[in-house]
């Protein structure tokens, strides 16, 4: 069905949403450089099906490489021999982290390049175009944000797109905008959600055949229902729109209470994938708001992964994978396509697939054109409660792959569960001897457990969460990057106890204790998709937070946030074989974390590889002025290397 329903979710707001302002280029100007380059930039074309399709080479021209997400490049230069030998071609600084602490935010951008010229973006919406071979500066665009935005506001930016001669960027305000390719003049700006009731974009935007796909976020912070959007890449006009929670009458509205859709969330934190073949966008949504408290049903399409057609936004399938969301359980991480063989019917067939990791630690692989799982999924009964408004679900599935993550496990052999003593709380307490909020002491539980009013439960939370995952069809690995060891104590807050907030919803709702980012571990595994077995696993003592990325020699490139546990935030860049894991070469110490996503391309002959060093506040366990110090590590910094 086509579900352009945004309207219906607004009313009057709407109208505003679907405001397009269209900027000649004489009105507007990029920041003046302060050390600019002579690269003239190539406009790009409309990028046709088959070279967003081929994997990357010279150019990384999505912020996976390629609609599939993959995340694999053909470069060969670099390989096993040669790639200790690796030498630093040139660092910059952006200029954009003037305190190098936690006020700068989260630096997760990756780039894109093509032809020789490299484009990012920061958490506060400044895009860089760069000489990819020098760094140096060809322009760089401040945006003006909407007035009263503010000023010290930043989010997740992971990338931008580019495509028929503009670049095209989320911005922390809620607007997606369009730049000139060649001079960083702002093209034309479209509001994609309020700001002023909480809205903002954290996914990169996708260019494909003419259009720019965009979904939206926040809706923990109590912001409308969120979406993912169509725009019309010439002029920025709203072509269609899927919201996550259906409207009244709309398939999947039954899963919901009458009252919870409004401010229902389900926000996008991550870049979908495209099937050109099938005329498929897949993505995984967020989780349904508030996390505990909400009327009975499943919430479709909350925590779920979703088919749409790309022309029409028309739902085609969707498999939810956490029914009635309460932990938080959403899937931020974004799939990956590829082709392989499984076993259907009692059958060996060839099926196009998708496979996304879980924030628990499993794999999810279905059928993209089915949306039908390719592996055994077990229905697993779980802890339900009584209690007024839990509404807890009594079955979650949770698909028969390896589980990545080092947690104790339950009765039932697949529930992670905390452990109680390695895990402690913010104040680096051991949540097994700590006493809560309330006076008692917290409740010790495993993934999906039921949790209300009467004592705070400590559960597994985002140990899987928003690193870009890779995949290589050489060795058919699907390469992960993730934490070890997070835990999160929840309470419930009484449906009449809660409160609108500011943006008009109530957002998360929930009592929450969190850990001490210090006491958690880290893991990066690589699991081989035909024999559903890992084909390699680390544990780490830091946790794995900057994605990963491959190449045809056979090499996996992953940053990491700093040596030992990484309290000093030094960061560095490393590379693995892809085949076995053994470390192959080490980067020598950075000013900040890497918690970015590595890229590699070629310029004239030389292959780079490539990342954005700035550190990131989802778990950051850098302490430079000591454990006891709330002062964080954060830069603005761009490592790039090449062969001597």
């Amino acid at each position: 069905m086509r579900r352009n329903v945004f309207l219906a979710l607004t009313g009057a707001l709407a109208v505003g949403l679907l405001v397009v302002v269209a900027v000649a280029s004489s009105a507007t100007r990029a920041t003046p450089a302060t050390t600019q380059a002579k690269t003239a930039i190539t406009p790009s074309p409309a990028y046709t099906a088959k070279q967003l399709n081929t994997y990357p080479g010279a150019n990384w021209l999505t912020v996976a490489g390629d609609l599939r997400n993959d995340r694999f490049s053909t470069l060969k230069q670099i390989t096993p021999s040669n790639v200790g030998t690796l030498k630093q071609a040139w660092h910059i600084h952006l200029g954009t982290c003037p305190t190098h602490d936690q006020q700068c935010g989260s630096y997760e951008g990756n780039a894109v390049v093509a032809d020789g010229v490299y484009y990012i973006v920061t958490p506060r919406s400044d895009v860089f175009a760069l000489d990819a071979t020098t760094g140096a500066e060809i322009w760089h665009y401040t945006p003006t944000l909407d007035p009263g935005f503010p000023a010290a506001s930043v989010q997740r930016q992971p990338g931008v797109a580019i495509g028929d001669g503009k670049v095209y960027s989320g911005q922390v305000d809620g607007y997606l905008v369009a730049l000139d390719q060649q001079t960083g003049n702002l093209v034309w700006k479209t509001a994609a959600i309020p700001w002023k009731q909480g809205g903002h974009l954290a996914a990169a935007p996708l260019y494909y055949n003419g259009m720019v796909f965009e979904g939206t976020s926040g809706g923990d912070q109590g912001s409308v229902s969120n979406d993912m959007g169509a725009y019309d890449a010439t002029n920025g006009r709203r072509l269609w729109t899927w919201t996550v929670v259906p409207a009244p009458g709309q398939p999947g509205s039954n899963t919901w209470s009458k009252t919870d859709t409004h401010f229902g969330g389900g926000a996008f934190w991550e870049t979908p994938a495209i099937d050109t073949k099938l005329n498929l966008m897949i993505f995984g949504t967020g989780n349904p708001v508030p996390w505990n408290s909400r009327g009975p049903g499943a919430n479709l399409y909350t925590s779920s992964i979703v088919a749409l057609n790309l022309y029409t936004g028309r739902l085609v399938w969707a498999y939810q994978t956490v029914h009635h969301d309460n932990w938080d359980s959403d899937l931020p991480n974004p799939p990956v396509l590829f082709t392989g063989k499984f076993k259907v019917n009692g059958k060996l067939v060839t099926r196009p697939a998708l496979a996304e990791i879980a924030k628990l630690g499993w794999t999810w692989i279905l059928d993209r054109e089915t949306g039908k799982p390719l592996t055994q999924v077990k229905q697993v009964k779980v802890p339900v409660s009584k209690a007024p408004g839990v509404n807890s679900w009594p079955t979650q599935p949770i698909p028969v792959t390896p589980n990545v993550i080092d947690d104790p496990r339950a009765k039932d052999g697949l529930r992670l569960c905390v452990d109680g003593n390695q895990t402690q709380t913010a104040a680096g307490v051991p949540f097994a001897k700590a006493t809560a909020p309330d006076g008692k002491p917290y409740k010790l539980g495993c993934m999906f457990d039921a949790y209300d009013t009467s004592q705070y439960v400590v559960f597994p939370f985002e140990e899987q969460d928003w690193p870009a995952t890779s995949y290589s069809p050489q060795t058919n690995a699907f390469i992960t990057c993730g934490v070890t060891g997070r835990a999160f104590a929840f309470k419930q807050i009484p449906k009449a106890s809660q409160v609108a907030g500011a943006n008009g919803g109530v957002g998360v709702a929930t009592l929450i204790m969190s850990d001490t980012s210090t006491s958690n571990l880290g893991n990066f595994s690589a699991l081989n998709l035909g024999t559903n077995k890992l084909a390699w696993h680390q544990k780490w003592e830091t946790p794995c937070y900057s994605g990963t990325m491959n190449t045809a020699s056979g090499l996996t490139f992953v940053g990491h946030i700093g040596p030992g546990n990484g309290q000093s935030g030094l960061g560095y860049l490393e590379a693995v074989s892809t085949k076995t894991g053994a470390s192959l070469w080490k980067s020598p110490p950075m000013d900040a974390p890497a918690t970015a996503p590595p890229v590699t391309y070629s310029v004239n002959g030389t292959q780079y590889v490539s990342i954005l060093v700035g550190g990131q506040a989802h778990d950051d366990p850098t302490r430079p002025s000591g454990l006891n110090s709330p002062n964080r590590l954060r830069g603005d910094s761009i490592y790039t290397f090449q062969l001597p």
